[in-house]
């Protein structure tokens, strides 16, 4: 007896198949970064703090570069994990005050060859060490509890809201910084 040698192919329930799992498949990988940017508000000075806030835990440090585009957040173990923080607003200079509650400007340095835009302490009670921040001609103070910023023309008027904010507070001055 002669044998017959068929060739077998896929049938149509078996490439439909297959069709629906790399459709499925195909849907979770590229609708996660559509998702991700969508959800993603727009930074603004108002919600600057809550921006902060948001991914922060524990004691560490939020480090921006490339003009504050890029954002880490360094913490004990002295890892830096990528904190979603694209800023829009390109910090010029950072302020704090000394013992004699005059401004003095933050020496920034640099973070993976970069220059630092923005270098915020940040504390695992949910707190910053309050900062005024230079953006173009305007100043920020940012409170140590991420209430909202207020925006100010110049940096007198700043320093002025920043020690009237902290007034009646039980701190000492070394807790600033």
């Amino acid at each position: 007896m002669q044998q017959i040698d068929l060739k077998r192919g896929f049938t149509l329930v078996e490439l439909l198949l297959a069709i629906l799992l790399i459709g499925i498949l195909a849907t979770f990988v590229f609708s996660q970064p559509r998702e991700y940017k969508k959800n993603q508000k727009k930074v603004t000075i108002s919600n600057l703090p809550e921006a902060l806030q948001q991914g922060l835990s524990g004691d560490g440090e939020l480090v921006c570069i490339k003009d504050c585009t890029e954002c880490y957040y360094l913490t004990d173990t002295k890892r830096a994990q990528s904190a979603p923080l694209p800023l829009p607003l390109k910090v010029t200079n950072e302020y704090i005050l000394d013992r004699n509650n005059n401004p003095i400007k933050i020496e920034k340095g640099r973070f993976n060859d970069k220059k630092v835009c923005l270098r915020l302490k940040h504390y695992k009670n949910g707190s910053i060490s309050p900062v005024i921040l230079e953006i173009k001609d305007k100043y920020i103070f940012l409170p140590s509890y991420f209430r909202e910023g207020k925006e100010f023309d110049s940096l007198n008027e700043a320093v002025r809201y920043w020690l009237k904010d902290s007034e009646g507070r039980f701190r000492s001055k070394s807790e600033w910084y």
